[in-house]
């Protein structure tokens, strides 16, 4: 069912450690923590970098192993193998479901959504997301939030996705390429929009201009249900856990502020920025039906984000088929959240 997936032009042959995940000495004495492989990809995913760091799932009774990618290639390949348990990601999640990988959606830790944007050369003319027609060539990472940003501006404006010229370009280059001139305008999320607006370049639309409910650029958390059927308790202390680092950087911002400094290589400014602008929502908020990222509802919130986003893709022939909205929403359990809200994961 998948033809491509990734912004780069090759994945990444091995998986890379992010951090060991020795136990902290005041927990030196536990011995029954449950091991659990984590794929993070290398983005601006701080609440997870917080909970490595300050090793707050030790704390809740988990041993963790971090697993860091550039491309989504090979963490598709440790889920489907099972070398890895938990995905902590975008849309890659989207191929995994069409490579027929189970998964359960257990936690929108983030919005990504939130900082997709749409950067022009303003000597190119473009005002906005219905003039993109006018650019010569346009960059956006192959099968990633960007093309689907891509698509469904250019749908919301009534241009032809034929119409236009696109490149697949890495986060990384888009800027060199605009400086080239070698594009005029490209869609991405922070911190390289951001990037590209401090260079001299200008962000005209974000995803809620032209998508629902302030966009579809979905990160989730997302278990092997064979492993979670193993460890019943691993979502709820992930989720736990989750809440804590949110705390702990509300009351330090530094501590989800370096960690991405050091990880997407970016100045303190550009990180500090997108810890103040990136959304999160309120686990609670995920138990409403009408919530913006809801885990209840199968035709709002994460599983109607999840669908736009399949179809997007569809379009651009990332898949060769649909996936179906019954595939998605079948893989959504919203049961952890409940659990962690009126238990604290003490049941």
């Amino acid at each position: 069912m998948i033809k491509q997936f990734g912004f780069a032009t090759r994945a990444l042959a091995a998986a890379a450690a992010l951090a060991a995940a020795a136990p902290a000495p005041a927990l030196a004495q536990q011995t029954d923590r449950i091991p659990v492989n984590v794929g993070l990809p290398i983005s601006n995913y701080w609440p997870a970098y917080v909970a490595r760091d300050l090793k707050l799932y030790e704390q809740v009774g988990l041993e963790p192993k971090y697993f860091g990618f550039t491309t989504g290639a090979p963490l598709i390949a440790g889920m489907k193998s099972g070398s890895l348990d938990v995905a902590w990601t975008g849309l890659a999640t989207l191929f995994m479901l069409g490579q027929g990988i189970p998964l359960k959606f257990v936690l929108v830790p983030l919005d990504s959504s939130s900082q997709m944007g749409l950067v022009v050369n303003p000597a190119s003319g473009i005002a906005n997301y219905q003039e993109i027609n006018k650019a010569k060539n346009i960059g956006a990472p192959t099968a990633t939030c960007a093309e689907v940003s891509l698509v469904l501006a250019a749908k919301k404006a009534g241009i032809p996705r034929a119409q236009l010229k696109v490149s697949n370009l890495a986060p990384n280059l888009l800027l060199g390429a605009m400086q080239n001139n070698q594009i005029d305008a490209f869609f991405i999320w922070g911190p390289w929009n951001l990037q590209a607006r401090d260079a001299g370049f200008k962000i005209v639309n974000w995803d809620r201009d032209y998508m629902i409910d302030g966009g579809v650029c979905a990160t989730t958390v997302a278990i092997r249900p064979e492993f979670l059927e193993k460890h019943p308790s691993v979502a709820c202390k992930m989720i736990k856990a989750h809440a804590m680092a949110i705390e702990a950087a509300r009351k330090d911002p530094e501590l989800a502020i370096r960690p991405m400094m050091q990880a997407m290589g970016i100045t303190h400014k550009l990180s500090k920025e997108v810890y103040e602008t990136l959304e999160i929502p309120t686990i609670k908020s995920q138990l409403e039906p009408n919530s913006p990222w809801s885990l209840t509802s199968k035709n709002a919130g994460l599983s109607e984000k999840l669908y736009v986003a399949g179809e997007a893709l569809y379009e651009t022939k990332a898949f060769t088929k649909p996936l179906a909205k019954d595939t998605i929403w079948q893989s959504i359990d919203a049961r952890y959240i409940r659990e962690y809200l009126d238990t604290d994961c003490k049941k």
